[in-house]
């Protein structure tokens, strides 16, 4: 009796063994390459596995390096589809996403969902990307976890990290962890104003538009910016009590705009969309010219991204928030979109409102199909520079 019991579990061993290798074969077997034809525009080539494309790499007479992306926050997912123009595969039954893009000599392997944990990604890693998050204390911890796992990776030559920073830039937590101070990250692109941008260990990211929620990779030629639009603006979030958003709610209803602007106010914070919800907001921005963004915790928020894809101009509140973020520099708050010279308006006051909207009434439908022309186009040029200074920044730093 005792020798079929261990017969058993030899068996049923051998069986689960066996079933992991088949399952992580057809992982590995399953997936997608991106590259650049001749003319510079991005194509996909299929692969029967990424044994058969280091197999390919190998072959050729350029040296190819491959660099691994794994996204561990949803901010990972606006850098490869909205600004890399990448591509995805579930696998699993979407327990895993993966894709291959390839520029130049570099080849990107994109890995994310609840599938990546730190046992199931190649632990012969040579070249790193982390997308973490640190927004709050809980985010920290586990990305900590990930920090913490990397001595295990030994071939490890290049960490960098794409961090989704604390909405008051307290950041300092990952200081430990850059090559400069004895740990591994070689490399931070940061969110939100942060002082410990520098340009040469932290470069400031953009926030971007909320993926988690939904929101789509919106082309220029999918955005109608030639026929008029129902309304003039919106203004769709969360008002909390003792804020500019109280304000703002107060002047809107005292100025009677709910005729002339879609205006959705919640007491409280939602974290998800559903279909519905998401329509609504999308169609508003279609709807309107110009996007109301009061500051929240931070100045910077999704709908300023979000609102430039559709064609509506955000009119930002020109404030800095309380924390620990940059109240030096010249160009905060928003530097990253300062720098850049976004097509947006500042307000320091929302009692600026109503000149603004009286302004707005005499433009010329040609003129706003001007406008939106240039803020659609100006959103699509700002993610092209953020691929270059990205790709460019990751050569330098890691090669």
């Amino acid at each position: 009796m005792r020798i079929t019991w261990k017969l058993c579990v030899i068996f049923f061993s051998v069986a689960y063994i066996t079933i992991t290798v088949v399952a992580i074969y057809r992982l590995y077997s399953e997936s997608k390459t991106i590259g650049y034809n001749s003319s510079g525009n991005i194509h996909f080539k299929r692969s029967s596995g990424i044994r058969k494309n280091y197999s390919e790499l190998e072959k050729s007479s350029h040296r190819q390096e491959t660099v691994e992306i794994w996204g561990k926050a949803a901010i990972g997912l606006f850098l490869w589809k909205h600004v890399l123009n990448g591509e995805l595969q579930n696998l699993k039954n979407g327990f895993i996403q993966e894709g291959y893009l390839t520029v130049d000599d570099i080849t990107f392997i994109y890995r994310s969902g609840p599938g990546i944990i730190q046992t199931t990604v190649p632990n012969d890693v040579q070249y790193l990307i982390l997308v973490l998050n640190g927004r709050s204390d809980e985010k920290i911890a586990a990305a900590k976890l990930w920090l913490d796992y990397v001595p295990f990776y030994t071939k490890l030559k290049k960490l960098a990290v794409v961090l989704l920073g604390n909405e008051r830039c307290n950041n300092n937590w990952i200081l430990p962890y850059m090559r400069s101070r004895g740990g591994r990250i070689d490399l931070v692109f940061l969110v939100y104003d942060s002082p410990l941008v520098d340009n040469v260990e932290f470069h400031q990211w953009p926030l971007g538009v909320a993926v988690y929620r939904g929101f789509p990779n919106i082309k220029p030629q999918q955005v109608d910016v030639s026929s008029a639009r129902s309304h003039v603006c919106n203004f769709l979030g969360t008002v909390y009590e003792n804020s500019s958003r109280k304000i703002l709610s107060r002047i809107i209803k005292s100025m009677n705009f709910q005729e002339n602007c879609i205006i959705l106010e919640r007491k409280k914070w939602l974290p998800l969309e559903t279909e519905e919800s998401l329509k609504y907001y999308i169609d508003s921005l279609l709807k309107t010219d110009l996007t109301l963004c009061p500051v929240g915790i931070n100045t910077e928020c999704y709908r300023i991204y979000e609102a430039m894809s559709l064609g509506s101009v955000p009119i930002i509140e020109n404030v800095r928030t309380d924390g620990t973020c940059d109240n030096v520099s010249s160009l905060a708050p928003l530097r990253l979109l300062k720098q850049y010279d976004a097509p947006v308006i500042y307000v320091r006051s929302w009692y600026e409102l109503f000149e603004l909207l009286k302004q707005e009434a005499e433009l010329t439908l040609e003129e706003k199909v001007d406008r939106r022309t240039a803020v659609v186009k100006w959103y699509m040029n700002f993610k092209s520079a953020m691929s270059k200074h990205f790709l460019n920044t990751i050569k330098k730093k890691f090669f």
